[in-house]
């Protein structure tokens, strides 16, 4: 068995894992970080120097120059990385064997059937440049894997610890395409690229969310192109909004992420027909750009809150990078509900 099962799919994927352990820059013992690494006359630099610039570049590059949700975000992926490393530890004394006989015990690799392998391939075919199916089907499978026993450990982590790490709120401006009660307790605002394969995979995590809570729970779209990767992400936006005119948004955003390979002008024009809507009202619509100033407003708003990927959700104002699982978006919301009827008892 490889010892990182799938790293390839997240290679090519260009998605990081996130380890059990911890590391630090350096890993030395005192006389390496010591040891000189230049000299300026009399003076030194050494490389505990060097290590500390390190970590400083490092750290304003990952967090946007200290932008508070990304530094949060960083903060709760290492919190998250110490709490396993520390539960999984402490239960593995208990038993009296390593880490590792633990999590090949408590965690075995799950099967994963030929199908979910598929349906893995097909959502994620554009990001995989190009590589055949029968190719990369072993790494794939590998990689859901690997990616359901984290989620299991995940689930145990939480069961034996207690996040107290304050959540940084970000405010948003009113307003977009949205479902669900106007007065719902819980508002998630998504910024969604309709070429995205991480967002077409969002939808069903959404749509379990407002299953469960009804009333409780709003949803809100954003527009977030991402120009330099998905070309045709920006028109299938402005398209989107001017279905919204025509009061078939939602209609529209689901047709453009069944059919996400097929966003060429003519497609666009088309799933309006399909669905009814006024031809020439449209056509004037998506001609003269009506809506452009609106996607780019939704664009910079989610540049100044440290979001630049897809998707990316903000509930109640905490901003959650990248895709979620159905649990862990789950969680924030019940959060959220808890701490709502706290407010009002």
């Amino acid at each position: 068995m490889r010892r990182i099962p799938g790293a390839r799919i997240l290679v090519l994927l260009g998605v990081a894992a996130l380890g059990l352990g911890c590391g630090t820059l350096g890993g030395g013992g005192s006389s390496e970080n010591d040891a000189i690494a230049a000299r300026i006359g009399d003076e030194v630099v050494t490389v505990a120097e060097i290590d500390a610039k390190i970590k400083d570049d490092l750290l304003a590059r990952e967090t946007n120059n200290g932008n508070a949700a990304r530094l949060h975000d960083l903060r709760t992926k290492a919190l998250r990385a110490v709490l396993a490393e520390r539960v999984l530890d402490a239960e593995a004394a208990r038993r009296g064997i390593s880490r590792e006989t633990l999590i090949e015990e408590q965690f075995p690799l799950a099967p994963v059937s030929d199908e979910e392998v598929q349906r893995f391939y097909t959502a994620n075919v554009s990001r995989l440049r190009g590589a055949p199916l029968a190719q990369i089907s072993d790494d794939i499978r590998q990689h859901l894997q690997t990616e359901a026993r984290q989620e299991a450990i995940d689930a145990f982590v939480a069961e034996r610890s207690t996040v107290e790490l304050a959540r940084e709120r970000m405010t948003l401006r009113p307003g977009g395409p949205s479902k669900g009660p106007d007065d719902a307790r819980v508002t998630i605002v998504e910024f969604s690229d309709f070429q995205c394969p991480f967002c077409q995979r969002a939808l069903p995590v959404l749509e379990e969310i407002t299953k469960r809570h009804p009333e409780d729970v709003r949803v809100v779209y954003r527009h977030l192109p991402l120009d330099s990767i998905h070309p045709r992400a920006r028109a299938s936006a402005e398209a989107a909004a001017c279905a919204r005119e025509a009061g078939k948004f939602w209609e529209y955003h689901d047709l453009l992420f069944a059919n996400n390979g097929a966003l060429a002008n003519e497609d666009l024009r088309g799933y309006a027909e399909e669905l009814g809507m006024d031809l020439e009202s449209f056509d004037e619509c998506v001609a003269t750009r009506r809506h452009a100033a609106e996607i780019q407003a939704d664009v910079l708003e989610a540049q100044s809150i440290g979001v630049t990927g897809t998707p990316a959700f903000v509930v109640n104002g905490i901003v959650l990078f990248g895709l979620q699982s159905v649990e862990a978006l789950d969680a924030v919301v019940r959060e959220e509900l808890a701490r709502s009827e706290a407010a009002d008892s």
